[in-house]
């Protein structure tokens, strides 16, 4: 099973907030949930599989 990379996380994350992108469109720059409860990074989810994620809304993470 792969680790969530925390650093890219939180990287995709600041970039989102600088752009002020709460629902951002490019794939790279989304962040999903699987049922289980594991976090994927867009670049990490294939087209088959995304149909049985949910998106993380970019507001769930706090700003600093």
């Amino acid at each position: 099973m792969s680790q969530l990379d925390l650093e890219r996380l939180r990287s995709v994350m600041l970039d989102n907030r600088r752009g002020g992108d709460e629902q951002p469109r490019e794939r790279r720059r989304q962040v999903f949930v699987d049922p289980s409860g594991r976090v994927l990074l867009g670049d990490d989810v294939d087209s088959e599989g995304a149909r049985q994620l949910s998106e993380v809304h970019q507001a769930v993470f706090a700003a600093p």
